[in-house]
């Protein structure tokens, strides 16, 4: 049972290949960062002081609001909105995959209201991570603050997530538009609308699974890439932090 995208070999091929690819990434930046943190994870830790930095400077960025407050929304937005939508395709990932289609949780997902959750779960997630991606580009290259630096791949790690966000809901629209319509729709607050937009206008019609396989390819290419550049430091920086708070103590 599948609610979006059947997959295939060649997906599934696609997948392992990248995340082999990630986990080299990894390893090679842990490899790296272990050399520089030799004190700090070597020291007694104090999990209090790591508790209380993990949640207020790294999960809510409490440090960074205090500095700028367009600085912080900015981060804030996209480095939830890219774990929202990573969880919510790993999510139905698993239960496409690895869960019995008779299971009665299965079919309150993807029969039943759990659906209705799953469409807004991805449509306020992909508004947030746009909503970050914007900030982001006025601030570089409309605004240019004077504190940025923008290089190549700051650029690329940019439009890689434009182009998730942009793919992404314009195959939601897409599969909605090829359908008839139902009031369960409505949960796709950004999707429907622009569902509506499409049947009113046959011109836009794209083939849905053109357009989610681009979406899908984008996607696991960022996911190749992010070991390989800046965007690694948002992920790893809570650890950093929770250990710098440790380290604080002693």
């Amino acid at each position: 049972m599948h609610m979006y995208f059947k997959a295939t070999a060649l997906l599934y091929t696609l997948t392992v290949f990248t995340i082999i690819i990630l986990l080299v990434g990894i390893y090679a930046n842990i490899y790296l960062w272990r050399k520089g943190k030799a004190k700090s994870l070597h020291h007694k830790l104090h999990y209090g002081s790591m508790i209380k930095a993990l949640i207020l400077d790294a999960l809510l960025q409490a440090q960074l609001f205090k500095q700028n407050i367009v600085r912080w929304l900015m981060h804030f937005c996209i480095f939830w909105g890219f774990l929202g939508l990573l969880a919510h395709t790993t999510f139905l990932a698993i239960m496409s995959h690895f869960l019995s289609p008779n299971l009665s949780f299965t079919q309150y997902i993807f029969l039943g209201p759990g659906r209705q959750i799953l469409d807004v779960w991805g449509d306020l997630w992909g508004l947030i991570l746009f909503i970050g991606i914007a900030i982001a580009l006025l601030r570089r290259y409309i605004f240019k603050a004077e504190q940025l630096d923008t290089i190549s791949s700051d650029t690329t790690a940019i439009l890689f997530l434009l182009f998730i966000s942009l793919t992404g809901f314009l195959s939601e629209a897409q599969r909605l538009a090829a359908l008839d319509f139902e009031p369960y729709m409505r949960y796709s607050f950004i999707g429907c609308p622009l569902a509506s937009l499409i049947r009113s206008m046959p011109s836009l019609t794209i083939n849905y699974y053109s357009i989610v396989w681009i979406h899908t390819l984008i996607s696991i290419v960022f996911l190749a890439f992010i070991p390989f550049s800046k965007m690694f430091h948002v992920f790893v920086s809570p650890v950093e932090i929770a250990l710098d708070a440790s380290e604080k103590k002693d």
